[in-house]
Protein backbone atom coordinates (compact mmCIF):
# COMPACT_ATOMS: atom_id res chain seq x y z
CA UNK A 1 0.00 0.00 0.00
CA UNK A 2 1.93 3.10 0.99
CA UNK A 3 5.51 3.51 0.33
CA UNK A 4 7.88 3.01 3.89
CA UNK A 5 11.21 4.77 2.75
CA UNK A 6 12.57 3.38 6.37
CA UNK A 7 11.75 0.07 5.94
CA UNK A 8 12.90 -0.07 2.59
CA UNK A 9 16.40 1.59 3.05
CA UNK A 10 16.58 -0.97 6.26
CA UNK A 11 15.77 -3.79 4.52
CA UNK A 12 18.21 -2.68 1.20
CA UNK A 13 20.98 -2.48 3.87
CA UNK A 14 20.69 -5.77 5.02
CA UNK A 15 20.60 -6.97 1.49
CA UNK A 16 23.55 -5.05 0.91
CA UNK A 17 25.99 -6.04 3.90
CA UNK A 18 25.19 -10.11 3.05
CA UNK A 19 26.05 -9.30 -0.37
CA UNK A 20 29.06 -7.65 1.00
CA UNK A 21 30.30 -10.50 3.23
CA UNK A 22 29.67 -12.99 0.46
CA UNK A 23 32.16 -10.94 -1.79
CA UNK A 24 34.94 -10.47 0.49
CA UNK A 25 34.74 -14.55 0.79
CA UNK A 26 35.08 -14.68 -2.87
CA UNK A 27 37.96 -12.21 -2.82
CA UNK A 28 36.50 -9.06 -4.34
CA UNK A 29 39.17 -5.95 -3.82
CA UNK A 30 37.38 -3.18 -1.78
CA UNK A 31 37.57 -0.84 -4.11
CA UNK A 32 35.19 -2.65 -5.98
CA UNK A 33 32.64 -3.64 -3.23
CA UNK A 34 32.65 0.24 -2.79
CA UNK A 35 32.19 1.00 -6.90
CA UNK A 36 29.50 -1.71 -6.40
CA UNK A 37 27.47 0.13 -3.21
CA UNK A 38 27.66 3.11 -4.83
CA UNK A 39 25.86 2.13 -7.70
CA UNK A 40 23.38 -0.04 -5.94
CA UNK A 41 22.65 3.00 -3.65
CA UNK A 42 21.94 4.95 -6.30
CA UNK A 43 19.56 2.31 -8.22
CA UNK A 44 17.74 2.19 -4.79
CA UNK A 45 17.35 5.66 -4.60
CA UNK A 46 15.96 6.11 -8.20
CA UNK A 47 13.13 3.46 -7.11
CA UNK A 48 12.78 5.22 -4.06
CA UNK A 49 11.82 8.35 -5.56
CA UNK A 50 9.88 6.14 -8.49
CA UNK A 51 7.86 4.59 -5.32
CA UNK A 52 7.29 7.81 -3.49
CA UNK A 53 5.66 10.03 -6.61
CA UNK A 54 3.59 6.60 -7.41
CA UNK A 55 -0.11 6.75 -6.40
CA UNK A 56 -1.99 4.59 -6.04
CA UNK A 57 -4.79 4.51 -8.18
CA UNK A 58 -8.25 3.16 -8.38
CA UNK A 59 -7.73 0.52 -10.74
CA UNK A 60 -4.48 -0.63 -8.86
CA UNK A 61 -6.60 -1.28 -5.23
CA UNK A 62 -7.95 -4.86 -4.86
CA UNK A 63 -11.85 -4.25 -3.49
CA UNK A 64 -12.99 -6.84 -1.39
CA UNK A 65 -15.96 -8.20 -2.03
CA UNK A 66 -16.54 -7.10 -5.50
CA UNK A 67 -17.90 -4.31 -7.17
CA UNK A 68 -20.44 -2.98 -4.61
CA UNK A 69 -22.02 -0.08 -6.62
CA UNK A 70 -22.05 -1.61 -10.05
CA UNK A 71 -20.84 -0.76 -13.37
CA UNK A 72 -22.20 2.89 -13.14
CA UNK A 73 -19.43 3.69 -10.86
CA UNK A 74 -16.65 2.27 -12.22
CA UNK A 75 -14.72 5.00 -12.17
CA UNK A 76 -14.53 9.00 -11.78
CA UNK A 77 -15.40 10.20 -14.68
CA UNK A 78 -18.51 8.28 -14.58
CA UNK A 79 -19.51 10.16 -11.86
CA UNK A 80 -18.28 13.30 -14.05
CA UNK A 81 -20.07 12.77 -16.79
CA UNK A 82 -23.36 12.77 -14.51
CA UNK A 83 -23.26 16.15 -13.11
CA UNK A 84 -25.10 19.17 -14.44
CA UNK A 85 -23.84 22.18 -12.39
CA UNK A 86 -20.83 23.50 -13.79
CA UNK A 87 -19.60 24.78 -11.03
CA UNK A 88 -19.79 21.64 -9.13
CA UNK A 89 -17.85 19.84 -11.83
CA UNK A 90 -15.40 22.39 -11.64
CA UNK A 91 -14.27 21.48 -8.15
CA UNK A 92 -13.93 17.60 -8.89
CA UNK A 93 -12.43 18.18 -12.05
CA UNK A 94 -9.73 20.51 -10.09
CA UNK A 95 -9.39 18.50 -7.29
CA UNK A 96 -6.53 16.15 -7.36
CA UNK A 97 -6.62 12.29 -8.49
CA UNK A 98 -6.37 10.94 -4.45
CA UNK A 99 -9.10 12.86 -3.80
CA UNK A 100 -11.43 12.07 -6.75
CA UNK A 101 -10.36 8.11 -5.69
CA UNK A 102 -11.75 8.99 -2.39
CA UNK A 103 -15.04 9.88 -3.79
CA UNK A 104 -15.85 7.33 -5.90
CA UNK A 105 -14.52 4.80 -2.72
CA UNK A 106 -17.16 6.36 -0.77
CA UNK A 107 -19.44 6.17 -2.94
CA UNK A 108 -19.75 2.74 -3.35
CA UNK A 109 -20.00 2.36 0.22
CA UNK A 110 -16.67 2.01 1.83
CA UNK A 111 -16.08 3.90 5.12
CA UNK A 112 -12.59 5.54 5.81
CA UNK A 113 -11.18 3.03 7.84
CA UNK A 114 -11.43 0.86 4.77
CA UNK A 115 -10.06 3.12 2.47
CA UNK A 116 -7.45 4.05 4.26
CA UNK A 117 -5.94 0.49 4.42
CA UNK A 118 -6.83 -0.55 0.73
CA UNK A 119 -4.53 2.97 -0.21
CA UNK A 120 -2.42 3.09 2.58
CA UNK A 121 -3.17 6.64 3.37
CA UNK A 122 -3.98 7.54 6.73
CA UNK A 123 -7.26 7.69 7.91
CA UNK A 124 -6.84 11.64 9.36
CA UNK A 125 -5.36 12.60 5.73
CA UNK A 126 -8.46 10.98 3.95
CA UNK A 127 -10.70 13.10 6.64
CA UNK A 128 -8.98 16.45 5.70
CA UNK A 129 -8.97 15.84 1.61
CA UNK A 130 -13.18 15.21 2.27
CA UNK A 131 -13.96 18.56 4.35
CA UNK A 132 -11.30 20.71 2.34
CA UNK A 133 -13.80 19.34 -0.63
CA UNK A 134 -16.56 19.97 1.42
CA UNK A 135 -15.72 23.32 2.35
CA UNK A 136 -15.63 24.02 -1.01
CA UNK A 137 -18.94 22.67 -2.14
CA UNK A 138 -20.43 24.86 0.60
CA UNK A 139 -18.79 27.83 -0.31
CA UNK A 140 -20.23 27.26 -3.80
CA UNK A 141 -24.07 26.24 -2.36
CA UNK A 142 -23.58 29.66 -0.46
CA UNK A 143 -22.96 32.04 -3.31
CA UNK A 144 -25.96 30.52 -5.56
Amino acid sequence: MGYNKAQAEAIWKQWKEKEELLLRKEGASEEMIERLRQSDWEDFKAERRYREHTRVFLEDVELPGGDIAGPEMEDINVLLNCIENQQLLYILLTADKKTQELIVLRMRGYQIKEIAAMTGTPEQTLYTRLNRLKKKIKKLLEGE
